[in-house]
């Protein structure tokens, strides 16, 4: 996955953070459709059934592609006859996150949108089932050491959301049509992935009682934090409606949606740290995190600076006038980008040195401020409140990570900073790939 000066992985990073924005874009593109479609109010509802269904599909999953690629990395030998066990699990994974979705009717719908809303709720379970089925064929890929096959999952995601929710939106004219939209955006990259794992490995289900035990014993540690850190992050998305109106949680949806192109970087690079840190044979080397953190950091601020630029026009020009209220909640949230993207790549790291309770343990101070505050400010100081919420509660989880790494490696935190040098292999990189580009362009 790796070569000695790790070019493979930053190439890698690289790809899948342009994949990651394409699919951004593309999502972005899904909210501005929602926007000209639907009401506020609309949009505050379907970014409920959104959170609704991803966080059925984290409680159901079990942590199933996080031992996906840690046991397939590990014991590559045998990877072979898990790969079945893991199925297995996966359909049964699936089965719970739709039946979640339903579930969370009486608990969730009612007592936030007024009503039950029961095509809602449906297509919330039907997201929360394929969210798995895509995350799981992803982490086969991973696995698998197909890491361009992976990139290539996120742009299915992306486009395919973006043309299912146009076409769902236009015939619905509902909430429901943006969050089926994103389920067959969702699905239709698990089939692509699925296909090409099919390729390596038998993916006829078998349940194996001793691999299915140790997998969901492992992932179960790793998704407590996984599901903390989801709520650490979205459940603002819930507490906003809930404090104050759907119409606010409209506006708060597209500040959110706009702040998390920033984000992409992180992610795409967190999603290749996983694997070779469990995969490396020193493991207590930090080499890779330092570069990859410094990188990535590096790219998110550039980022964040530029979207907060252009935010006063970017909002009014896409969403339209009734969005333009959110901008200085969208511009906290460009800060927040900032330490949760440096948390993500070190709960990366965590996990793949076989700690994943460390960041269970992390994100339970996220979920605890964020609640707190939210309870606190989002009342007085509505949704910038709900920002500043955020911008504090990534901060202190961010700050119990990187203590954490610091005590398992041994690193210095210093190294993790981007400096110069940073720059010019960022520069370097991009004039590579552009020159690429061009020669294949001839």
């Amino acid at each position: 996955m790796t070569s000695a000066d790790g070019r493979p992985i930053a190439t890698s990073a690289a790809l899948l953070t342009v994949a990651r924005l394409s699919s951004a874009l593309a999502l972005f593109g899904v909210t501005v459709v929602a926007a000209r479609l639907l009401t506020p109010g609309e949009v505050g509802s379907a970014a409920v059934g959104q959170v609704i269904g991803t966080f059925a599909a984290l409680l159901a999953s079990g942590g199933l592609n996080i031992s996906t690629i840690y046991f397939l990395r590990r014991r590559p030998i045998d990877a072979a006859g898990m790969v079945g066990s893991f199925v297995a699990l996966a359909i049964g994974s699936c089965a719970i996150a739709f039946a979640l979705g339903l579930a969370s009717a009486p608990i969730v719908f009612g007592p936030i949108l007024g009503s039950t809303n029961w095509p809602l709720v449906a297509s919330a379970g039907l997201l929360g089932a394929s969210v798995i089925a895509y995350e799981f064929s992803g982490a086969l890929l991973l696995a698998m050491d197909e890491s361009r096959r992976f990139i290539l999952l996120e742009v299915v995601r992306g486009w395919g959301s973006l043309v299912g929710a146009v076409i769902l939106l236009a015939l619905l004219g509902a909430d429901i049509g943006l969050v089926l939209g994103l389920a067959i955006g969702f699905g239709s990259a698990a089939v692509t992935g699925l296909h090409r794992a099919a390729s390596h490995a038998s993916l006829r289900p078998r349940f194996d009682p001793h691999t299915a035990g140790r997998a969901l014993s492992f992932g179960a540690r790793g998704q407590v934090g996984n599901v903390l850190q989801f709520l650490g992050v979205r459940l603002d998305l819930l507490l906003v409606p809930a404090l104050l109106n759907l119409e606010q949680a409209g506006i708060y949806y597209v500040a959110v949606r706009v702040s998390d192109l920033v984000g992409q970087a992180a992610t795409a690079s967190a999603s290749f740290l996983f694997p070779y840190v469990a995969g490396q044979s020193a493991h207590r080397d930090t080499e890779m995190t330092e570069r990859v953190t410094r990188g990535t950091l590096l790219v998110t601020i550039v980022a964040a600076i530029a979207v907060g630029a252009g935010a006063l026009p970017l909002i009014e020009v896409a969403f339209g006038s009734a969005y333009a209220e959110g901008n200085p909640t969208l511009l906290v949230l460009l800060v927040a980008v900032v330490p949760l993207s440096i948390g993500r790549l070190i709960a990366a790291d965590l996990k793949g040195r076989g700690r994943p309770g460390t960041v269970s343990l992390a994100a339970v101070v996220s979920v605890a401020v964020t609640v707190v505050l939210d309870l606190f400010l989002i009342p007085g100081m509505g949704i910038v409140g709900a920002a500043i919420a955020s911008l504090v509660a990534y901060s202190l989880m961010t700050a119990a990570l990187l203590y954490a790494y610091r005590v398992a490696t041994g690193g210095f935190l210093t190294s993790l900073i981007p400096g110069l040098e940073d720059l010019r292999d960022l520069r370097t990189l991009v004039d590579h790939r552009l020159a690429r580009r061009g020669s294949t362009d001839r």
